[in-house]
């Protein structure tokens, strides 16, 4: 345990000091439209592992009536011996009429944790140990159909190869029905964004709101037919200062009967509740909620930032012995706090380090550019 804490400071350290190569950057005004960046990303649960790595941004805009766009490449290894790397672009063009956003991601994930027994049978705890391999691709297209309306749509790939590294682990994902799985969709998606140019990466006075259906046919892989919805809708709204916002956001997700593991409805802090490793809790149905207070220091680049959320899972995960399993049914919080610095002023681009508590009571570190949502 004290190496661990040992490791989180170290890491928080490393942050800080490579970090200020960034920060340390005058902001010089140029004819340019372009500029980059490269931070360290660190991250730290007692589940998930500590790990550490680094992240690219290139800011640059399509044409010069458009929003600016953002291409990021990012890369990290965890001392579980489990890596990610993650490129996205997300691109603005033609006046912003169009919107593109294109994501790949391969991660290798090495796991254990334990499980009450009596959820299976047994009546002790137990560790299942294994490993999933993750390739996934997303591109998606949308077009402004009347003033701050965008309807349009996506296909998505992903693979999914399960291994597991002892006995426990083998039961583990037989009794819930996880298999490897290639599957391919396609979805519709109608966006409702009053964020203007100066407020895409810093929402100041803005609605945003996405309502997105998906499917998933045998023809492109999936065993059977299963769908999804998704809505992800978020208002921020100035306090104090033009600077200071509170940040509030809702995220709901159904999935149909057939969904398979790997693409139930997911906690994780990469969609909502920091806190939490992606897919370690997942069901049919998520209600989620989560507030952010973001308050500027005066006239200096920091911002403090408390955080709240809450989440909601019922639904019961896919079994194949016992059918739907209730275990991860069940409510969720996390709350914590995080420092911002403004890397960018013209673009208000934040890196940031959020310290974050957990209704599972772990805490976690999180290093990263952008703002959580």
């Amino acid at each position: 345990m004290e190496n661990s804490h040992f490791l989180i400071k170290a890491l928080v350290f490393q942050a800080l000091f490579f970090s200020s190569l960034a920060f340390a950057q005058d902001e010089k005004k140029s004819d340019h439209d372009s500029s980059y960046k490269i931070v360290p990303v660190i991250s730290s649960n007692p589940t998930a592992g500590t790990g550490a790595g680094v992240m690219g941004t290139l800011m640059y805009k399509a044409d010069k009536d458009s929003s600016p766009s953002q291409a990021i490449l990012s890369a990290q290894y965890t001392n579980t011996d489990s890596y990610n790397i993650v490129a996205i672009n997300k691109l603005f063009f033609d006046s912003d009429k169009w919107q593109s956003n294109t994501v790949y991601a391969h991660v290798f994930n090495n796991t254990s944790f334990s499980i009450d027994g009596s959820d299976f049978g047994f009546d002790t705890y137990f560790e299942p140990n294994l490993h999933v391999t993750v390739d996934g691709a997303l591109q998606q297209f949308l077009y402004l159909v009347h003033k701050n309306i965008y309807f349009g749509g996506h296909a998505f790939y992903m693979k999914q190869v399960f291994e597991a590294d002892n006995a426990e682990g083998e039961f583990f994902l037989k009794s819930n029905g996880i298999t490897d799985s290639s599957r391919g969709g396609i979805g519709a998606l109608l966006s409702y964004d009053t964020r203007t140019k100066k407020e895409k990466f810093y929402p100041t006075d803005s609605t945003f709101v996405n309502l997105s259906f998906n499917y998933f046919p045998e023809f492109l892989g999936s065993d059977k037919v299963f769908y999804n919805g998704l809505i992800n809708a978020r208002k921020y709204l100035p306090l104090g200062k033009s600077n200071d916002i509170l940040a509030l956001q809702y995220l709901g997700q159904f999935c149909s009967e057939n969904t398979p593991d790997g693409a139930l409805s997911a906690l994780g802090a990469r969609n909502v509740l920091r806190g939490f490793p992606i897919g370690k809790y997942k069901t049919r149905y998520m209600n989620a909620f989560q507030a952010e207070y973001r308050y500027t220091i005066g006239q200096t680049r920091f911002r403090l930032a408390p955080f709240a959320g809450y989440a909601n899972l019922s639904g019961g995960s896919k079994g194949t012995a016992t059918g739907n399993r209730d275990s991860d049914n069940g409510n969720y919080y996390s709350g914590g706090a995080g420092v911002h610095y403004i890397l960018e002023k013209k673009h208000q681009l934040d890196y940031r380090i959020d310290l974050v508590y957990s209704s599972d009571e772990e805490v976690s570190v999180y290093a990263s550019m952008n703002q959580a949502f």
